[in-house]
């Protein structure tokens, strides 16, 4: 009895909260059975007055009572049983999710129980937001489940919800802003790429993002994402209605809770993970000269600290190498000279080691394409020899050495611009630079045909050779050669003069030569000097009054007899910076 009292006054409760849902028919019907219910209560309570018990009507009483008491048991349980709404909840969220689809938020707003609005797109896009939401738009479909479940007021209908997700977009569009933005820092002017500060123009950055979002959506298809959810529909004045949640309003926004919000945070992520990609500069390999260096980026000093301090500000250039230049070094000091811009440190220094006195030039460089050769006239063969000082100025280099003085001898090989002009190799130790600035060397009689010659060349892409020798480090370790050794007369001491490097944009250059109460050097012991600079390589070159460092086109180191003697090529390195840049 309990059960039934609690389901009667359940039943009534939905029944006059139903009264505005009610359609005519069902709503005269309700009344009828009210009335009809209020007389057969007026009756009993007559006769109750009158103690009089009429068998029909109490009859009719009971069994009405008995099929209400039924009835109520029964809506309880299975919903509503007094009206029957006019549509379904298929076709509710399947005008609902058509709306969406076709972008048409007044329409699917209609079919929502609240006034949230359905998409959540941002009020002002720019021309980039509005990229992702065509894409997003466009991206929509939907298939409504068979399994529909209706409880009471309330129906829960299955969806599988096709769209674009924006987040699975991130590899690739980050992939594409920096390829993009590496191609416009190489074929930009540095100053149209980045501001006084050097950091990218934000017009530059948002230009590349723009056009990375375009390549990417163009291939949309691949981050397509299917999403399984159930919408939620209550029955209102009349209609289903669908109640929006979270999954639905996901969905819709390309995987974000907020389309708008979303795709700010997607360019705040792309933009932020883009690696900063510095200007890079290089010279064309048949360029006769470098551009001119900025005189006011050369100094002076005469304290160590401020080298070291030159060293720290230059990462970019230093890539954490370990320095030849010791600040502990037993220097015979005159002060330390330098240069310094994005593309090349160099600084030099003259040192006492073994009591040799060793003027010294150490140069980091940005691109291998700074470390250079010149050959008087720049061709080979010419008759015109001049001073290292003169090809210096003429290359623009910020620093230079002399070479192995090619015209004043006949042995050896010479490769200049990837040509083989002389093959006449003998027993000299060759060294070979690559389009990387490697020193790689080939020892006698390995090359032994011109044939293996031009092989050599090609398969290493050697840009040029100097023929002097011997080599005195390969690969870090100390190389054993002849005493007998051809050129320099290596077991007489003599002016000396190194190339060395840690790799192809590292280098060491050193001269050896008498002088503050110093002797000149064997070829050992020059070897030992630049071993204990822990070089890869190193290749001693032609010393004598040949041997110079050469930087402001001015010679570093004691020259023997006091006097430069003309030549016929150099070894120099130059700044990569164009000359519109770099004043």
């Amino acid at each position: 009895m309990k059960t039934m009292l609690k389901a009667f006054f359940k039943f009534i409760s939905n029944c006059i909260k139903s009264v505005p849902d009610m359609d005519q028919t069902h709503l005269l019907l309700s009344i009828a059975v009210f009335l009809f219910m209020a007389i057969l209560f007026v009756l009993a309570f007559l006769g109750s007055r009158k103690k009089i018990i009429r068998p029909v009507p109490a009859l009719f009483a009971i069994l009405f009572l008995g099929l209400s008491l039924f009835l109520f048991v029964l809506a309880s349980n299975m919903g509503t049983v007094v009206f029957e709404p006019v549509t379904t909840p298929e076709s509710t969220a399947d005008a609902f999710l058509s709306a969406c689809i076709q972008n048409d938020e007044a329409s699917a707003s209609t079919y929502i129980t609240t006034g949230e609005p359905v998409f959540s797109f941002a009020e002002n896009p720019d021309d980039v937001t509005l990229l992702y939401e065509k894409a997003l738009k466009e991206s929509y479909s939907y298939t409504i489940g068979t399994n529909v479940r209706t409880e009471g007021t309330t129906a829960y209908v299955p969806v599988e919800f096709t769209s674009l997700n924006l987040s699975d977009m991130i590899p690739d569009l980050l992939s594409a802003t920096n390829s993009k933005l590496e191609k416009t820092v190489e074929e930009n002017r540095k100053s149209e790429v980045f501001d006084e500060d050097g950091n990218y123009k934000t017009e530059i950055i948002e230009s590349i993002y723009k056009d990375a979002v375009t390549q990417t959506l163009r291939k949309k298809d691949s981050f397509i994402k299917k999403t399984s959810l159930t919408l939620c529909l209550e029955y209102a004045s009349g209609e289903w209605k669908v109640q929006p949640n979270d999954n639905l309003k996901t969905a819709l926004s390309g995987g974000f809770f907020s389309a708008s919000n979303g795709i700010y945070n997607l360019k705040s992520e792309v933009l932020g993970d883009i690696t900063f990609i510095p200007k890079i500069y290089t010279i064309d390999e048949n360029a006769t000269a470098g551009p001119k260096p900025d005189p006011n980026k050369y100094g002076f000093t005469q304290d160590v600290n401020e080298i070291l301090a030159l060293v720290e500000k230059n990462p970019a250039l230093t890539k954490g190498k370990d320095c030849y230049f010791n600040p502990e070094g037993t220097f015979i000091c005159d002060g330390f000279r330098y240069y310094s811009d994005e593309t090349i440190l160099c600084y030099t220094w003259r040192e006492k080691i073994d009591n040799h006195a060793c003027t010294f030039a150490e140069i980091y460089i940005a691109d291998p394409s700074q470390f250079r050769r010149k050959l008087s006239g720049d061709n080979y063969g010419s008759t015109i020899q001049k001073y290292g000082s003169e090809l210096s100025k003429d290359a623009n280099a910020v620093v230079a050495m002399n070479s192995d003085f090619y015209k004043f001898r006949a042995e050896g090989m010479m490769v200049y611009m990837r040509t083989l002009y002389r093959f006449n190799p003998h027993k000299l130790e060759l060294c070979h630079v690559n389009s990387k600035g490697e020193m790689c060397f080939t020892y006698a009689e390995e090359l032994a045909t011109e044939e293996d010659a031009k092989r050599y060349v090609e398969e290493n892409d050697i840009l040029f050779t100097l023929a002097f020798g011997p080599v005195l480090v390969a690969n870090g370790e100390p190389h054993t050669f002849s005493n007998y050794y051809l050129l320099g007369q290596v077991n007489e001491t003599y002016s000396r003069s190194v190339l060395a490097q840690e790799d192809g944009t590292h280098f060491l250059l050193m001269t050896l030569n008498h002088g503050y109460g110093c002797p000149t050097a064997t070829a050992e012991q020059t070897q030992n000097v630049i071993l204990s600079k822990g070089v890869v390589n190193a290749y001693m070159l032609d010393g004598g009054q040949t041997g110079e460092i050469i930087m402001q086109h001015k010679v570093l180191n004691h020259i023997d007899f006091d006097t430069e003697r003309t030549v016929s090529d150099i070894l120099y390195f130059t700044t990569a910076l164009p000359e519109e840049e770099n004043q």
